[in-house]
């Protein structure tokens, strides 16, 4: 079976350190982390792609996660999970709104992520 393969996006490299490490000791391949809304559309252009994009809501750049996953939706068939520090129900809702897309706040445990992960993927594994 090959391996998903998983985007982050995420704008503190730290968290996308821990998250990538954590990932990969759960079996899934990494592709080059992120930290901009640009660089990850840029990513996008080459293969292969990604099974599933984990997007931080509050990048910083020109353009923040929701309205990179919203550009994202306009070409790709690419589930995305967006991982957020925010409360704001608004903010929520922009989430909600964008196909094919779950969140997980960021106070969360790594059997969380690694569930939402599955869930978002339909990965019995």
């Amino acid at each position: 079976m090959t391996k998903k393969i998983i985007q982050i996006v995420e704008d503190d490299g730290l968290i996308a350190l821990h998250i990538a490490e954590t990932l990969e000791n759960a079996g899934y391949q990494i592709a080059e982390p992120v930290n901009s809304g640009d660089m990850a559309l840029k990513a996008l252009e080459k293969s292969p792609k990604p099974d599933l994009i984990l997007m931080d809501v509050g990048l910083a750049g020109s353009i923040d996660g929701i309205e990179t996953a919203r550009r994202i939706r306009e070409h790709y068939d690419i589930p995305i999970l967006f991982l957020t520090a925010y409360s704001n129900l608004i903010k929520i809702e922009k989430v909600k709104n964008i196909s094919s897309s779950n969140y997980l706040g960021k106070a969360y445990l790594e059997n969380d992520l690694l569930a939402a992960i599955k869930s978002c993927l339909h990965d019995e594994g």
